[in-house]
C-alpha cells in the first residue's frame, strides 16, 4: 500500500479557507480523471482509518497485479504525474505494496527479503531459476 510521507506544503502565505477547499477538490478531481482514463489504473474504494490523515485511496494496478493505497494528503500535495508514475511502475521508496501472487492479496512490507527480490524479477519479466 502506498504511503508517502510530504515535506512540502500545498501552499504558502496567507490563503483564505475557501482557496485551499478549491485547490484540494481540483487535485482530488485531476487524480480521479487521471486514474479514470488510464488503461490500467483502477479506484477500487476507499480505506478509512484511525483518524482522517490515515484515510487512503485503493488504486489497482492490473498490469502489476496488485493494489497500492495511498494518502489523500499525497495526491493534494504531489504532483498528479508523479504518483500515476508511482502507481504505473510502483518504483518509489514510499511504496508498501499488496500484491496479489498466490491467490490472495498480502503486504509486502512483511515479506522477507528474497521474496521481495522474486517480486521485483516477477515484475521485470525474469522467472528463470538462479
Amino acid at each position: 500500500m502506498t504511503t508517502a510521507i510530504l515535506e512540502s506544503p500545498v501552499v504558502r502565505g496567507s490563503v483564505c479557507k475557501e482557496d485551499i477547499q478549491i485547490l484540494i477538490e481540483e487535485k482530488l478531481n485531476a487524480f480521479d480523471s487521471v486514474i479514470e482514463s488510464h488503461e490500467f489504473l483502477e479506484i477500487d474504494g476507499e480505506i478509512t482509518g484511525n483518524t482522517p490523515k490515515e484515510d487512503c485511496i485503493k488504486i489497482i494496478n492490473h498490469k502489476l497485479e496488485c493494489a497500492f493505497a495511498i494518502d489523500i494528503d499525497s495526491v493534494i500535495r504531489q504532483d498528479v504525474e508523479s504518483v500515476v508514475h508511482a502507481l504505473e511502475t510502483g518504483i518509489t521508496t514510499r511504496l508498501y505494496g499488496v500484491t496479489r501472487i498466490v491467490g490472495y492479496y498480502s503486504r509486502v512490507s512483511n515479506w522477507n527479503k528474497s521474496k521481495i527480490g522474486e517480486l521485483h524479477d516477477r515484475h521485470m519479466g525474469r522467472y528463470s531459476v538462479r
